[in-house]
């Protein structure tokens, strides 16, 4: 397989950047979270349940979309070659995961198979299923835009609302290894995989220009909103009993106008929202030098490369 000349000479730097992010569940200090989980109150524990089966559900959907419908697809091989290594993250992701549930002693078949009993968590299954379909087995040079579209929610949405949870725990001073894992999880999807769709999708716009019409912008929109107001019901779902369920619904809309921003879409879904949390951009960044935002223990862990965000 040739990659020189390169075409698309972006996904090198991509490709970069995830090689040197390289890092294993294994290197993050884990054990107080099983202190700080017995500690937990009721809605505490809840959420971070809830939270942690929505995650680890959606890490294995991302990791089955990216090989059966998206890679087929793709003809170039460098970005091939970031979406494989963005499937081997995100089954890395899902044994981070499970590196949570098994030091908090949780039922891992219970955790996975919470969709079985929580109708809600079903329904946003379903419906993420759905979207990861969109595809179909014809491709279009629609459709596959669509798909990225769908992808850049997924990535950084979804994700990032499940995120929350643990942030909002690690404020309380509890669950602190389980938000360290999420940071350098976070990285991974904020850095690098929102940023391959986002380019993936800025790269159909030169190729295929007359696909980006106005009827696409209204079918996209209508993506943004489904989604966001599906993960505003889970969301406040989750939180209920932690934080204000308004700020949680600001928080989703927020990130969807995030999103929109960049992919230069031509329109702001949420307009006029502000970020009820703007803490945890700080909160859920890896250090490269200086402790750990949480405690004091050092997390400048890399493979072959500085730490990149």
């Amino acid at each position: 397989m040739a990659i020189s000349p390169m075409k698309h000479t972006w996904a090198k730097g991509i490709l970069d950047r995830m090689e040197n992010n390289t890092w294993f569940p294994h290197v993050v200090n884990m054990a107080d979270d099983v202190a700080s989980y017995n500690r937990l109150n009721a809605a505490d524990r809840f959420m971070f349940d809830k939270a942690l089966a929505f995650l680890s559900n959606l890490d294995g959907i991302q990791f089955n979309n990216i090989n059966q419908n998206i890679a087929k697809h793709v003809t170039s091989p460098e970005v091939s070659m970031c979406l494989s290594r963005q499937a081997w993250e995100e089954a890395l992701h899902v044994k981070s995961y499970a590196t949570i549930i098994e030091t908090v002693s949780l039922d891992p078949m219970s955790v996975y198979m919470t969709f079985e009993r929580d109708g809600l968590l079903a329904q946003k299954n379903q419906f993420i299923l759905k979207q990861s379909r969109l595809l179909g087995e014809k491709f279009s040079a629609e459709g596959f835009a669509l798909s990225c579209v769908s992808n850049v929610l997924l990535e950084g949405v979804y994700f990032f609302s499940g995120f929350l949870s643990f942030y909002l725990l690690a404020d309380k001073g509890e669950m602190l290894g389980s938000a360290d894992m999420i940071r350098y999880i976070q990285r991974d999807e904020e850095g690098t995989h929102l940023d391959l769709f986002a380019h993936m999708l800025d790269t159909l716009r030169h190729e295929n220009k007359d696909v980006f019409t106005q009827s696409f912008w209204n079918k996209a929109l209508e993506v943004f909103l489904t989604s966001s107001e599906m993960e505003i019901s889970w969301g406040k779902y989750i939180t209920k009993g932690v934080t204000n369920p308004k700020a949680i619904e600001d928080y989703i809309k927020h990130l969807a106008n995030l999103r929109a921003e960049q992919i230069q879409a031509p329109f702001v879904p949420y307009p006029g929202v502000k970020n009820p949390f703007p803490w945890v951009e700080q909160f859920s960044k890896p250090n490269t030098s200086e402790k750990n935002f949480f405690e004091t223990r050092v997390t400048d862990y890399k493979v072959g490369g500085a730490l990149v965000w």
